[in-house]
C-alpha cells in the first residue's frame, strides 16, 4: 500500500493555499495577506523546510512550557503562505512524528496510573474506596470524592451545546464568535445546570451529614470561559441553576480552554474545503481528507490540532497549580475535551487520536477532572452518559438480552458435556479437560473430547472420555487432545457440517471451548448462528482477551524466564549482547510479562507507536551507557515480528545485524593504547514454540481446575448466566461470565511498560 499522504506535494500545497484564501477573502471573517503566484515560492518553500527540520530537531530537547513551543514555532512564520506548505509537505514526509513524543511543558502524555474520580460497579474494590465518599451516580457508576479538597484542584468540564453554525458542517474554531442555537442550544444548558446542581447538593448534604467541610458550594467556585460567546452562554445557564439566585461572579477568560485555530478556513463548509484540497492535488476527496485528519496538520494562517492539544493540556495544569484547593468550572468546545481524553487515555497518542477522531456535539454533558498530586485524575462522565458510554450501554442491554433468550438449558437438566481445544496450543488445557470430566462424572454427566478443535468437529473426531484417557492429563505440556488452527471454519458449509456431528450430543448438552478471542469467536458463530448451547473457557499464551487471565500465559512466561536467566547470565559474563524473541504478533503481553520479570533492558512490541524510533533512542542509547560496565547483562525482548526498517519480517530478523554495525562504529569500542575492549557479540535467540509446549506450573493448573469446576457447576445450577460466555479469571482471583459478545482484545499495559523503563512517577 502507497504512503498516505504521497500525494501532498509543494505546488499542490500552494495551490490549496491560495484557493483557501480566496475562500477567506470572501467570508471576511479572517483576512488573509495577499497570496499572488512568485517564481520562487516553490524555493522559498525548500528553505523554510530546512528551518521546520531545525525547529523538529530542537523539539527532541523539549520545551519547558507550551509557550515556550508556541514561540519558537511562531518564530517560523513570515509568510504564512510558505510556511503551511513548507510544514505540511515536511508532514506529508513522516517528519514531523518527533513533536509526539517531545516533551512540552507537562503535555507529554503520562506513563504512570491516575487517580480514578468515577468507576462503574464492576471496577469498585475496598482498595479504591478506602478514606473517601462513595456516591453512587446511577447507571452502575459512582464517585469516589475525597473527604477534603486539601491541595487538589477539581475541574467540571462543559462542552457547549448546539451552536448556531454547526461544527458538523463548518469549520468554526476560536476567531468566530459562534452563539447558542435559541432553541436546542440553550435547552441543552440549562439541562446540563439542572443536572450539575442536583449532583452538587446531593453530594453537599452528603458532606453535612459527615460533619465535613462543603467544597462543593457553588458560591465558592470559580468559572472560566473561552472568548468564544457560546461558552459565556453557558456559563450564564449553568450557574443560574448552581447559584439559584445568587448574583453571579464575573468569569476568567483562559486561554486554555479556546477551539482550534482553523486560520483562512473559520467558517468555512467542510465540504468546500476538501473539495478545494482534491483539486489542488488532483485526488478523491476521501484521499485529501486524509491529510486534514492527521493531528500535526496545520491550517493556512492557524494551528494543527497538536498545537491545541499543547495548550490545553499544559494550560490546564497551570490552572489547576495556580488554583489548588478550589472548584472550578471550566465552560469550553468539543475539542478541549477531545484533547483532554487523548492526554488521559493510557495508549499512545497516535492510537488514542484515532480512538476519539469522531467527538461529536452530542457527547459528554459534564467531565470531572481532578488535578491531585500534580497528576490529572482519568476522563470521567460525571452528568450523563457520553455519546460512547451510551451507544455501548444501548447495544449491550439490546445484544445480552438476544444472548439471554437463545439459553435453552434449563436449571438441573444438563446431561453431557463435549469438550475441544481449539487454536494455538497452550499449557493448562489437560488440568481443565480432566476437571471437566472428574466434575461431570461425579455429578452423572456424560464427557465427550473432540480431537484438535473446530477441525475435530467436522471431521466428526468426537469421542466418550473415560478415567484411563484422563490419567497424567493434568500435567500434561500443550493440549493432550490436539488442537488446531482451521480457518475453513468460517466457511458456512464447513460449520453446518460440524454442527450435524454435533448435534447428536446437544440435547441437554454444552459445548464447551478452550482457546483464545479467535476461539471464542468460532463460539459466537456456533451459538448465535445455531443456537448449540455453548461456553468458553480463556486460553491462550498471549493472554490477550480482556478481564482474564488465560490458561498456559503463566507457564509461557515460567519457561521462558528459564531461557532468558540462562542468556542474562551468559551475557554478564562473556559481555555479549542477547535479542530475545518471543512469539506475540497479534499482542505484546507474553513479551512485556517475559521482559519485566527478567528486568530486561529494553522491549520491542508491536504496539510500539515507532519501533525505529525505540531501537535508536532506548536500544542504542541504553547499550551506549552500559556497554562495558563489567559484570553487567545487556539482553532485550522483541516480540515476533515487530516491524522496523532493517527486515521484512521484522522482529530480531535485520535487527541484530544492525546493532552490532551501530556499536562496531563506536570510538570506545575500538582498542588504544593501553586499552583493550571486551570482544563483543551480538546474538539473536528465538524461543518461539517452545513456549507452547510449557509444561503446565501450578497456578496454571490450580486456575484451570477452578474454571473448569465453576462451569460444570453453573451450567448445572444456572445456566441463563454462563451460556453463551466465556467464564473469566480476573486477576484477584475471582471467576465471572463475560458474555461472548463482550470478549474484546486485552489493551497493552503502558504502565507496567513504563515502570520497566523507569519513568513512573512516585504518588
Amino acid at each position: 500500500m502507497s504512503h498516505p499522504l504521497d500525494f501532498v506535494t509543494v505546488e499542490g500545497l500552494l495551490a490549496y493555499g491560495r484557493a483557501l484564501a480566496r475562500r477567506a477573502s470572501e467570508r471576511g471573517i479572517v483576512v488573509p495577506p495577499p497570496t499572488e503566484v512568485s517564481g520562487d515560492d516553490a524555493e522559498r518553500v525548500r528553505a523554510k523546510i530546512e528551518q521546520v527540520r531545525s525547529f523538529v530537531e530542537r523539539s527532541k530537547s523539549g520545551f519547558a512550557t507550551a509557550g515556550e513551543y508556541r514561540s519558537a514555532r511562531e518564530g517560523l512564520i513570515d509568510d504564512p503562505l510558505v510556511f503551511f506548505a513548507a510544514w505540511n509537505v515536511f508532514l506529508a514526509e513522516g517528519s514531523l512524528q518527533p513533536l509526539l513524543r517531545a516533551t512540552i511543558g507537562a503535555a507529554v502524555k503520562p506513563t504512570y496510573r491516575r487517580p480514578v474520580a468515577i468507576v462503574p460497579r464492576t471496577q469498585l474494590t475496598p482498595t479504591l474506596a478506602e478514606g473517601r465518599i462513595v456516591l453512587e451516580l446511577g447507571d452502575d457508576r459512582f464517585w469516589l470524592l475525597p473527604r477534603d479538597l486539601g491541595d487538589r484542584t477539581l475541574f467540571f468540564t462543559m462542552r457547549h451545546g448546539v451552536s448556531q453554525v454547526d461544527s458538523k458542517t463548518h469549520r468554526v474554531g476560536c476567531r468566530l464568535p459562534n452563539q447558542l442555537d435559541r432553541e436546542r442550544g440553550v435547552v441543552k444548558a440549562d439541562a446540563v445546570g439542572a443536572a450539575l446542581a442536583r449532583m452538587i447538593g446531593v453530594v453537599g448534604q452528603q458532606l453535612d451529614f459527615l460533619h465535613l467541610t462543603n467544597y462543593l458550594d457553588p458560591r465558592t467556585f470559580l468559572h472560566c470561559i473561552s472568548r468564544s460567546p457560546n461558552t459565556r452562554q453557558l456559563y450564564e445557564r449553568v450557574s443560574t441553576a448552581l447559584l439559584q439566585g445568587t448574583s453571579q461572579s464575573e468569569p476568567i477568560a483562559e486561554p486554555a480552554l479556546e477551539s482550534s485555530d482553523f486560520g483562512w478556513v473559520t467558517g468555512l463548509e467542510k465540504s468546500l474545503e476538501v473539495e478545494e484540497a482534491a483539486r489542488a492535488f488532483g485526488v478523491e476527496t476521501s484521499t485529501a481528507k486524509r491529510l486534514m485528519k492527521d493531528p500535526l496538520y496545520c491550517y493556512p494562517g492557524g494551528n494543527s490540532f497538536f498545537d491545541l492539544y499543547v495548550d490545553v493540556i499544559d494550560g490546564l495544569h497551570r490552572l489547576g497549580h495556580a488554583q489548588k484547593g478550589k472548584v472550578a468550572c471550566l465552560y469550553t468546545h468539543s475539542s478541549t475535551l477531545r484533547a483532554l481524553m487523548i492526554y488521559l487515555d493510557p495508549r499512545p497518542f497516535h492510537e488514542a487520536f484515532s480512538e476519539f477522531s469522531d467527538y461529536k456535539e452530542s457527547q459528554d454533558n459534564v467531565v470531572l477532572l481532578t488535578l491531585e498530586q500534580g497528576r490529572l485524575s482519568g476522563y470521567s462522565t460525571a452528568v450523563g452518559l457520553s455519546e460512547r458510554e451510551r451507544v455501548v450501554r444501548n447495544t449491550w442491554v439490546a445484544v445480552e438480552k438476544a444472548r439471554k433468550d437463545r439459553v435453552t438449558l434449563k436449571p438441573r437438566t444438563l446431561k453431557r458435556i463435549v469438550a475441544l481445544v481449539s487454536g494455538g496450543d497452550f499449557a493448562g488445557a489437560g488440568a481443565a479437560l480432566k476437571e471437566l470430566h472428574v466434575t461431570g462424572q461425579r455429578l452423572g454427566l456424560e464427557v465427550y473430547f473432540v480431537r484438535h478443535g473446530y477441525l475435530g468437529l467436522a471431521n466428526n473426531w468426537i469421542e466418550r472420555v473415560t478415567e484411563a484417557h484422563t490419567r497424567g492429563m493434568s500435567s500434561h505440556p500443550s493440549s493432550p487432545i490436539g488442537s488446531s488452527r482451521f480457518e475453513e471454519f468460517k466457511q458456512e458449509t464447513v460449520l453446518q457440517v460440524a454442527m450435524r456431528h454435533l448435534e447428536p450430543y446437544l440435547h441437554d448438552g454444552v459445548l464447551v471451548v478452550l482457546g483464545g478471542d479467535g476461539s471464542m469467536r468460532g463460539a459466537r458463530a456456533i451459538y448465535e448462528g445455531f443456537g448449540a448451547q455453548v461456553v468458553g473457557i480463556p486460553g491462550s499464551i498471549d493472554n490477550n482477551i480482556e478481564g482474564t487471565i488465560s490458561l498456559g500465559f503463566q507457564s509461557a512466561v515460567a519457561l521462558a524466564d528459564q531461557s532468558i536467566e540462562s542468556l542474562k547470565a551468559t551475557s554478564a559474563a562473556m559481555g555479549t549482547v542477547f535479542f530475545v524473541e518471543v512469539m506475540g504478533a497479534g499482542s505484546g503481553h507474553l513479551a512485556l510479562a517475559c521482559a519485566y520479570q527478567a528486568r530486561a533492558e529494553g522491549l520491542l512490541v508491536n504496539e510500539h507507536p515507532d519501533p525505529n524510533a525505540y531501537i535508536d533512542d532506548v536500544i542504542l542509547g541504553t547499550l551506549k551507557r552500559t556497554l562495558g560496565v563489567p559484570n553487567k547483562s545487556h539482553l532485550f525482548v522483541v516480540a515476533e515480528r515487530t516491524p522496523h526498517r532493517h527486515h521484512k519480517d521484522g522482529g530480531v530478523h535485520g535487527l541484530v545485524d544492525y546493532v552490532a554495525g551501530v556499536i562496531a562504529r563506536w570510538p570506545e569500542r575500538h582498542a588504544s593504547p593501553g586499552h583493550y575492549p571486551l570482544t563483543l557479540a551480538t546474538k539473536a535467540t528465538i524461543l518461539g514454540h517452545t513456549l507452547r509446549g510449557a509444561r503446565p506450573i501450578p497456578e496454571d493448573k490450580v486456575m484451570a481446575q477452578h474454571l473448569a469446576h465453576e462451569v460444570v457447576h453453573r451450567l448445572i445450577e444456572s445456566p441463563e448466566d454462563i451460556v453463551g460466555c466465556l467464564l473469566a479469571y480476573r486477576e484477584r482471583g475471582s471467576i465471572g461470565p463475560i458474555p461472548l459478545h463482550a470478549v474484546t482484545p486485552k489493551q497493552f499495559d503502558w504502565d507496567v511498560f513504563s515502570r520497566m523503563h523507569g519513568n513512573t512517577h512516585i504518588a
